[in-house]
Parts: structure tokens; C-alpha cells; sequence
């Protein structure tokens, strides 16, 4: 039961925060996002947490096919209205990273930025991410860091990120200080951690 009302009561914040004229983070893509796409060849991506659309969009318009999951209808909504916008096309699905299950070999890119589920949420999706990605498929991560280290909680920092990741490869890890220009909401300067690994090792044999 406590679950259940956690979970509706951080639907319905979003929901508020989606529903507020605007996008509450902007209509561009994350920086980090652009840096680490360069050169990339479009393929098949996944958006966790994706809100209204800014990043998807973007991946959109460099040709990949794009699914984009968040458990805020709302926000989807507008992340189809943006799309429609940029004359692309994004596939949506509203579900709970708790339910969310990453499939096999599926994935050319999954992104998450500034997606920040509980902490067993979060370390059983990284745990499916070898299975997920296909081979030299990639994840572009960038989140917050709020923490004294400990893993057990939303913020960990990037050491305990690129642990939970293995057997992923990473290629570039930072962890800095750095100024957020992302809507009203991201605004200033915040401790984030960016990752960029890649599914160098053979994916694991389906379950």
C-alpha cells in the first residue's frame, strides 16, 4: 500500500509539473546528449524518463527510431505535440521504471538523463543493460549527485554508477560541478555525473 500511494504521489508531481504552460525543461536536447551523439549512426534508441520530448525529438531528427517511456502521460503528450512540431515521429509508452522491463539485444542507445529512480530500481536496470544493448550499443547517462557516496539512494555518485554498470565499457566518465541552462527548472550550477558506456563484451544468451 505505501508503495502504491509513493508511486501515485510522484505521478501526480509530474503530472502537475508536465501540465504548467511551456516545457518545463526546454525544447532543446541536453548538452551532454549532443556531445556524446556525434558521429553516432542512427539506430534503434530508448528514452528512460523521458518528460516532454526534448531529447527523443532530437534523436528523432537524427533519424533514430525512438521509443520514449515516462510514467507521466502528460508529459508524453507533449513530447508527441513537440515531434508532430518537428515533423518527426516518436513511439511513447507510459510506464514506471519499476515495471519497465529493457528486453534483449533491442537497443542501438539508451539514454537517461536526469532520470533518478530509487536506488534497486535503478541498479536492476543497469544489471539488464548488457542483455539490452546490442553489441557496441551505447548508453549516454548524465544525473544528479547529492550524495556522500552511499549507492542506496537516487543521487549516488560516479564511481558507484560505472559499478553497478559492469559489464558495460566505459569510455568517459565525469563527475563536475557544471552550469544547467535546461528550462526553468534546471537552471544553474549543479553536481552532475555524465557517463558514456558501450556494450563492448558479446551479449549475454537470452534468457
Amino acid at each position: 500500500m505505501a508503495d502504491a500511494a509513493n508511486r501515485s504521489g510522484r505521478r501526480q508531481f509530474w503530472d502537475s509539473r508536465f501540465s504548467e504552460p511551456g516545457y518545463a525543461y526546454g525544447e532543446q536536447p541536453n548538452d551532454f546528449l549532443r556531445e556524446s551523439c556525434q558521429g553516432l549512426a542512427p539506430g534503434d534508441a530508448l528514452s528512460l524518463c523521458e518528460g516532454e520530448g526534448r531529447n527523443a525529438v532530437y534523436l528523432a531528427r537524427r533519424g533514430f527510431r525512438v521509443t520514449a517511456i515516462d510514467f507521466s502521460e502528460v508529459g508524453l503528450a507533449k513530447a508527441r505535440a513537440l515531434a508532430a512540431r518537428h515533423q518527426v515521429e516518436i513511439t511513447t509508452v507510459v510506464v514506471d521504471l519499476a515495471d519497465f522491463d529493457l528486453g534483449y539485444a533491442r537497443w542501438d542507445l539508451v539514454l537517461s538523463i536526469f532520470a533518478q529512480p530509487a536506488s534497486a530500481v535503478r541498479q536492476r536496470l543497469y544489471r539488464q543493460l548488457h542483455q539490452a544493448l546490442r553489441p557496441n550499443g551505447k548508453l549516454v547517462l548524465e544525473c544528479k549527485v547529492e550524495t556522500d557516496g552511499a549507492a542506496d539512494n537516487r543521487y549516488p555518485g560516479a564511481q558507484i554508477l560505472c559499478d553497478e554498470l559492469s559489464p558495460l565499457s566505459i569510455s568517459l566518465v565525469r563527475e563536475q560541478e557544471r552550469e544547467l541552462n535546461e528550462g526553468r527548472y534546471h537552471l544553474g550550477m549543479k553536481r552532475t555525473a555524465q557517463i558514456l558506456a558501450v556494450n563492448a563484451a558479446p551479449v549475454a544468451a537470452a534468457p
